[in-house]
């Protein structure tokens, strides 16, 4: 077994914890996976995963609070303090039959036999304080070279587990590493097997690469024969996504981003088709509105005075106002800061842009006779033109003095 005893990572304390109890009771415990390969790059892991000796049965025996999460395949979560740990029995896997998951699992006493299964050398170590650093397919090396490189055979890794080849891509976004070149020719031989992955896994490893800080990785699933798999109908016409487009939104918010860069990807479609490319990747509703509305937006021409601002704002929404013009500066590569500043000077001043804004409601007109609903709607619309043109009349007693004049007109 190759070990690096001089490297040390730090373990949280609850995870340390639970490793210990483990091996006080005469089995082998370590940290393994994405959570060590990211302390070996500085980065802070997102989760904390165990895999051990000890069978599923006797890992619940010695914590009281257990969740079986994935218990047919070794799988039991420690909840300590809220937060959920999962710790498995080192496994052989069976065949995988359905290109995802085993048919069966063997739990083994090995813990080279565990790592042997998984996908990517960078993502086999284990360590725990003991031992050290569990280095078995040179992920070291790997992590130095900056390279994404399957363990062992790449089609056989590939063949077990469809998804893979999506995750190799992702993991070269996230990381900013190549794909090893072996890995890489074995991804487009498999492509095809993407027809045996659920819709909503591959949404999550495309989002991945999309939002890391190489979006422009999107590219490789449409060069290596994925896009009809991940946007089918539309592969074709979203295949030159353009990364200095997706550069100029790295300073926004994470959701804002997101939007942004979705809507990037789509740009060559209209609304409409957006909406349904979305609806086919299993979006949630409010991405699927919120990011065909900005390229419905993003072409609509803004002049810069307020008038036209407030009617805009009015008729689009104040989120996708901005959005749509953030969209509308980058791909016009040319800034529209006028219109962003009046902008948002409506809106620090509060000028009405919006019927609910109006000094008065409809229960104002109904006292004033105006009874009926239609009549109602057409009354305050009316009003609303008035003070987006004139914000300084929107008092009641102004507003009524309005209708109250129409009503003689």
């Amino acid at each position: 077994m190759n070990k690096t005893n001089d490297l040390t990572i730090k373990v949280p304390e609850e995870v340390r914890s639970i490793m210990e109890r483990l091996t006080e009771a005469g089995y082998e415990a370590y940290c393994v996976g994405g959570c060590v390969r990211d302390s070996l790059l500085g980065r802070a892991p997102e989760d904390w995963d165990i895999t051990t000796s000890a069978l599923p049965e006797q890992v619940k025996s010695l914590f009281s609070n257990t969740v079986d999460t994935g218990i047919q395949h070794g799988t039991v979560m420690i909840v300590r303090k809220g937060t959920g740990y999962e710790v498995t029995t080192y496994r052989i896997d069976g065949e995988y039959k359905d290109g995802r998951h085993p048919e069966q699992v063997t739990f083994t006493r090995s813990l080279e036999e565990d790592l042997k299964r998984r996908d990517f050398t960078i993502n086999a170590f284990a360590y725990n304080k003991e031992t050290g650093l569990v280095d078995l397919f040179g992920g070291l090396d790997d992590l130095e070279a900056k390279v994404i490189k399957a363990v062992g055979d790449p089609n056989k890794r590939f063949e077990e587990d469809a998804l893979r080849i999506m995750r190799a891509i992702r993991f070269s976004a996230q990381l900013g590493f190549s794909v090893e070149e072996m890995t890489y020719d074995a991804i487009s031989s498999h492509s095809d097997r993407l027809a045996q992955v659920s819709m909503e896994r591959i949404r999550v490893e495309f989002e991945k690469t999309l939002v890391s800080k190489n979006s422009g990785k999107v590219k490789e699933f449409f060069r290596l024969g994925m896009g009809s798999y991940i946007l089918p109908g539309y592969a074709k016409r979203c295949e030159d996504f353009d990364e200095e487009i997706a550069a100029s939104y790295s300073g926004l918010g994470a959701e804002e981003r997101r939007y942004l860069l979705l809507a990037d990807l789509l740009r060559h479609l209209s609304a409409q088709e957006a909406k349904d490319a979305l609806r086919k990747m299993k979006y949630d509703n409010q991405t699927v509105t919120t990011v065909s509305k900005i390229l419905q937006y993003q072409d609509t021409c803004c002049m810069a005075d307020k008038v036209s601002i407030k009617r805009a704002l009015n008729e689009q929404g104040k989120e996708i106002f901005f959005l749509a013009l953030q969209m509308k500066e980058a791909v016009a590569k040319e800034s529209f800061s006028t219109v962003r500043e009046m902008a948002k000077e409506i809106l620090d001043k509060q000028e009405p842009y919006t019927i609910g804004q109006l000094a008065v409601t409809g229960n104002d007109l109904k006292k004033e006779g105006i009874s009926e609903g239609t009549r109602i709607g057409e009354t305050l619309q009316r009003l609303l033109d008035q003070v987006i043109v004139e914000p300084d009349k929107n008092t009641k007693e102004d507003l009524i003095s309005m209708i109250r004049e129409q009503q003689e007109a």
